[in-house]
């Protein structure tokens, strides 16, 4: 994979997913680590520009961020993460070396059932692996108007495994039995219209869409600014959990 071509590029928007991506809040994290082994060890993979590396540093004695884009870690904020650069199915720690793995809008990336197995290898017994994704967004009092851009004018551009984070992974078989209670958490930020440009701006679709010279962005900004006015409007992602611990005797 060359660094021209779009499937590299996808993973070259470090800069951008850490000015407007959202963050994910903390309450998520202590309901995982209320269910975790102990909380000396935490891994989030594929963790693009640290945003659940920052949560998951003030509940875990010590917190690492894997992901194979090394402009994505550059792209963090300095803290008490440590940042690899590693392949979801190669992870360079020890066996039974972790209380928590979460993944974040990543799973789609990962080569099945590879990143499982290495999963069980490197998580203790009883220790948690947590698929986190919040899907669409949307924005009150403009239903219809960001979905009608992600449907249908970027429809041609997703990655097919786009709409598995649509549908919060649900598609997916997790490698042990899965945790039927869910918190419910609503992720809610107040945005100017410039605040959403910047976050479709992050969106996979366009990367694609740019290298084939089309740019479907900007042609709809005027009318994302037209519609949205000189205001800050609530933007709301339902968040999705999907979560199951590693049993004990499972094959590491």
């Amino acid at each position: 994979m060359t660094p021209s071509t779009p499937e590299s590029l996808l993973f070259q928007r470090g800069d951008r997913y850490q000015h407007h991506r959202p963050d994910y809040p903390t309450e998520l994290f202590d309901w995982l680590a209320q269910r975790t082994p102990s909380r000396q060890r935490a891994l989030d993979m594929g963790c693009g520009s640290g945003q659940a590396c920052r949560a998951l540093e003030s509940i875990f004695n010590e917190v690492l961020g894997a992901d194979i884009s090394v402009a994505q870690l550059r792209a963090a904020p300095a803290g008490n993460t440590g940042y690899l650069a590693a392949r979801a199915d190669s992870l360079p720690l020890p066996a039974a070396s972790l209380d928590l793995i979460t993944v974040a809008q990543a799973l789609h990336w990962f080569a099945l059932p590879a990143f499982f197995h290495e999963a069980g290898r490197v998580l203790r017994e009883g220790g948690l692996l947590a698929i986190i994704s919040y899907g669409l967004c949307s924005v009150r009092g403009l239903e219809g108007l960001v979905e009608r851009f992600h449907d249908d004018t970027l429809r041609p551009w997703w990655p097919a495994a786009r709409w598995l984070v649509v549908d919060g992974y649900k598609s997916i078989d997790l490698p042990w039995p899965e945790y039927t209670e869910q918190p419910a958490i609503v992720l809610r930020r107040q945005w100017h219209w410039r605040d959403m440009a910047g976050y479709l701006d992050t969106w996979s679709a366009l990367v694609k869409a740019r290298a084939h010279g089309q740019d479907p962005l900007a042609a709809f900004l005027p009318e994302l600014q037209r519609h949205w006015g000189d205001r800050e409007r609530e933007v709301s992602w339902p968040l999705r959990l999907r979560c199951c611990a590693r049993p004990a005797g499972a094959p590491a």
